[in-house]
């Protein structure tokens, strides 16, 4: 058996990155094959940093990696004709077009965390079609060319030297090139692709927020199951004692005053409201409120700019003594940061689902959150705002009036609740799911009948 997974790229390191590693374990668990089709090769360092060695290694266990120039008919027509594939698994839904007459709900499954791409679509959005389209090598492709293969070397040679790239990048110079009505040929494929993507493959997502979400942008009522994402809450737990947070040192109410307090964890980009946490630090310095902010993230350089606008928002906001930028940190590095932090603030509303927001529950972090969200429903209504100045009231409420004996009970409350999304739960369903997907396929091919329907009733009635 072998599955091809599609990620544009798994070097930003956030969510979704992390969530696609696990469900790739999951099916090599199951002795699957797997590749992965892809825009970026692979930072393999970057990514043992981010999630640790053990989950990165799963990269190591790849057969080939084909290296696209973009998602096109042309390119995506050749990578499934040049494997033969049992089954393509889609986890970048919401961002990747992939999309051949040959897929079906029978082999391809499409994991849309939101209907972000039809909406960036319809708007245009340069950024959607610049950095995760790569709209840009437009001007570089010809008729395309036999992709060249050549092999991965890795430092240490126990890793998997049979693992093969596969570059599909075009010749460059093409004459007489019309880039804007390439663009807008491209931009058209891409919209039809996803359309064609959403309604015939076996599509899941997050929450029942981004389920209603897509029905309503694809206008359908399609089966769609939601399954809750993967989130390290087993190891996280392991390395964080909720009760030696509060020493006998503390008096029997908190005192945050040496404590960095409050801690933000998502990628550095624009998406993410980063400024929203500025601007709520901003609030509790006027409530004289001690506390200080600290922001974790990965950052890739196509948002050097942003980051440098949130340095320069925090300067402007005299707040360089209680907010902190902290880029591209280690796994360990973020189990210290958790390790010093009592609440959790989450700056973007209509999030998904909330990995980052688990995580910190895991740790037994009390998380503020937006009352709109994938989030709102999972977080207790009493730690959910409708704006800054709400959120501010809570974080006030929580740092002043809550004593150690509640700070420890709310969070080992909230520790409980996190354990429900742990990673060995998700890759049980998620194989029971492939495991039956290809079953189907086996009574297809022999019988000429699946019941990929059955597959989502028995997840539904849990």
């Amino acid at each position: 058996m072998r599955a091809n997974f599609v990620y544009s790229n798994l070097n930003p390191c956030g969510g979704g990155e992390r969530f696609t590693l696990v469900t790739m374990k999951a099916l090599h668990e199951m002795g699957i094959d797997i590749e992965l089709t892809t825009l970026e090769q692979p930072n393999l360092s970057k990514l043992e940093n981010a999630f640790g060695k053990d989950l990165a290694s799963v990269v190591k266990k790849i057969r080939r990696i084909n290296i696209l120039d973009m998602f096109d008919e042309q390119s995506i027509h050749r990578n499934l004709h040049q494997t033969n594939y049992d089954l393509i698994i889609n986890t970048h839904g919401d961002i990747d077009p992939y999309f051949h007459s040959s897929l079906n709900a029978n082999n391809m499954i499409v994991y849309c965390h939101y209907p972000s791409a039809k909406l960036l679509l319809e708007n245009e959005d340069n950024e959607y079609l610049t950095y995760h389209l790569k709209i840009g090598r437009l001007q570089y492709r010809i008729e395309p060319r036999i992709g060249v293969t050549t092999q991965i070397v890795y430092k240490n040679p126990t890793q998997m030297a049979s693992q093969m790239v596969e570059s599909m990048f075009t010749d460059p110079g093409k004459h007489n090139f019309d880039y804007e009505n390439s663009k807008k040929e491209y931009v058209n494929w891409v919209k039809k692709a996803f359309d064609s993507m959403i309604r015939n493959s076996f599509l899941m997502t997050n929450s029942n927020y981004s389920k209603a979400a897509i029905q309503k942008e694809y206008g359908t009522n399609n089966d769609i199951l939601v399954l809750s994402p993967p989130v390290d809450v087993d190891t996280i737990i392991s390395k964080i004692k909720i009760e030696q947070r509060f020493d006998s040192s503390l008096s029997s109410q908190v005192n945050y005053s040496d404590e960095n307090g409050i801690l933000v964890i998502c990628r550095i980009e624009p998406s993410k409201r980063i400024e929203n946490a500025i601007y709520l630090a901003k609030i509790l310095k006027e409530r004289k409120i001690k506390t200080k902010l600290n922001i974790a993230g990965s950052l890739e350089p196509f948002y050097q700019d942003y980051y440098h606008d949130l340095l320069q928002l925090i300067s402007k906001l005299d707040l360089s003594d209680t907010v902190k930028l902290h880029t591209d940190v280690s796994f360990e590095e973020l189990i210290e940061l958790m390790k010093k932090s009592k609440i959790f603030f989450h700056p973007r509303e209509g999030e998904h689902f909330g990995m980052s927001i688990v995580e910190a529950m895991s740790a037994g972090l009390i998380p503020i959150v937006p009352t709109v969200g994938g989030q709102s429903e999972f977080v207790p209504v009493e730690y959910q705002y409708k704006s800054l100045e709400d959120a501010s009231q809570i974080v006030s409420q929580l740092l002043t009036n809550m004593s150690k004996e509640e700070m420890i009970k709310e969070s080992i409350k909230m520790r409980d609740i996190a354990k429900n999304f742990s990673e060995t739960n998700y890759k049980r369903q998620f194989q029971l799911i492939v495991s039956r997907m290809l079953y189907n396929l086996e009574c297809d091919h022999q019988y000429g009948f699946s019941s990929n329907s059955k597959i989502r009733n028995l997840f539904s009635a849990k």
